[in-house]
């Protein structure tokens, strides 16, 4: 069972009051099973969630009661929880679906993530913390730990974490803290000593595997990320867990494994799927890499730029092709002096001089003109004169570069080609609702 919700963004900025009232509209959706059993617009949720709140209490008091929701702007109920002796009836009176039975803990939680959910929201919007008295008791330390910092309440939330950690330390408790380190702090070092710490209680979830993987990779530590990504991946196979391992494999020179892996990762015409043609492309298999290519498709929710795809070009020797990618992007985007350097060495292999010689100009000319836009930028205490004078110092530098790169190509340079990869992160968050991450105690 889900509760969905999405509250009317006009009536939370227009009617800050709104929330005493219990009145705070939006949509409504439930799901049961996978199927959509009820749906509501303009409806009243806050009403309808402090009346849960006091339901999942007298519940948590021992008294099995029924939910009726009575509603000030309807005479009828409009959804009601019947308590049997095998569960909880779901029932719509308005509405002709099939009355479910459901087991109680299924509902119960189910409104507790709707609680939740709604109180996060509320707290950005900047509503006062009503819903907080219901949930009281209802929810465990670490989901409110997890709450908190979606509230924004960072250093009450990191405080919670670290307060489990060292009252109560398990794999949760351990792991949720190195993610809060890693995440929020940017402290690898702690991040991976809280992990080791929870490794020793042999965890049956990927998440601290995923983690040590990912900082072992910033580390360059490529063999011990390999290491916890397979074990990770023994766990559960996760898209996070997968990119890392690919990723492991490409930086140990294991090209054609690399690029297997990363054929497995979702996503088309991406910055992933580029992943794979550069694997391929340094294992040797050329043609692979270019069917790739051949295929690529623009209009992808995740395509990946043509600037990008006109480097790996390059690379293959398809200098026509690396044109035509150039071209679709050169005059939209702001090109950096890399950039222009592939450019100018991919028009030269076409023998286009003059076209050549153009973009390198216009680029010195571009250069010269941001010299001057931040010689008269206004200086203030997040601007000083030793960060504009560091820029302009880095601007002279690309300048006289750029002035140079005519003779590097008529010497027969080659502008080195720069490829980067970058682990993944992503919620390792035991309880996360958010992402749908169950409490560690449920995975085991």
């Amino acid at each position: 069972m889900i509760f969905q919700f999405r509250l009317e963004g006009e009536h939370l900025n227009q009617d800050q009051r709104a929330f005493y009232n219990d009145y705070i509209e939006g949509d409504l959706q439930i799901y049961i099973d996978g199927q959509l059993y009820l749906t509501e617009t303009c409806f009243n949720i806050v009403e309808l969630a402090n009346q849960l709140g006091k339901w999942l209490h007298s519940m948590a008091s021992g008294n099995r009661c029924d939910f009726e929701y009575d509603s000030n702007n309807c005479d009828e109920s409009l959804l009601c929880f019947l308590v049997q002796e095998n569960g909880i009836k779901i029932q719509a009176p308005l509405e002709s679906y099939e009355q479910p039975i459901l087991p109680v803990e299924t509902v119960k939680h189910a409104v507790i993530r709707f609680l939740v959910a709604l109180n996060i929201e509320l707290h950005q919007t900047f509503h006062m913390e009503n819903l907080d008295l219901f949930l009281t008791g209802l929810i465990s330390e670490n989901t409110r730990a997890i709450m908190l910092l979606e509230q924004n309440n960072y250093d009450e939330s990191f405080g919670l974490f670290k307060k489990l950690a060292r009252e109560t330390p398990s794999v949760q408790s351990l792991n949720n803290l190195a993610w809060f380190m890693l995440r929020e702090e940017e402290n690898r070092d702690e991040a991976r000593t809280l992990l080791e710490q929870a490794l020793v209680l042999n965890p049956k979830s990927s998440f601290p595997y995923m983690m040590l993987g990912e900082i072992a990779l910033h580390n360059k530590q490529y063999d011990e990320a390999k290491h916890y990504l397979l074990q990770a991946l023994s766990l559960s196979e996760t898209e996070e867990a997968t990119y890392n391992l690919a990723l492991a494999h490409f930086q140990l020179g294991e090209f054609e494994q690399a690029a297997k892996v990363f054929s497995h990762c979702d996503g088309v015409s991406g910055i992933t799927q580029l992943h794979e043609v550069v694997s391929w492309l340094y294992a040797g298999h050329i043609d692979k890499a270019k069917a790739l290519l051949a295929n690529w498709n623009d209009e992808a929710d995740d395509y990946t730029g043509a600037i990008e795809i006109a480097d790996v070009y390059i690379e293959l020797g398809c200098y026509k092709e690396a044109r035509a990618q150039f071209e679709k992007e050169w005059n939209s985007y702001y090109i950096s002096p890399y950039c222009v350097s592939r450019y100018a060495y991919n028009l030269w292999q076409l023998e286009d001089y003059d076209a050549c010689r153009t973009i390198i100009q216009q680029a010195i000319q571009q250069n010269k003109e941001e010299q001057v836009d931040e010689q008269q930028r206004e200086l203030d205490e997040h601007w000083t004169a030793q960060d504009r004078d560091e820029c302009i110092r880095e601007l002279i530098e690309q300048q006289q570069t750029l002035e140079m790169l005519w003779q590097r190509l008529e010497n027969g340079d080659m502008p080195s080609f720069e490829y980067d990869m970058y682990p993944s992160g992503g919620c390792q968050l035991f309880g996360c609702m958010q992402h749908g991450h169950p409490e560690y105690e449920e995975v085991e």
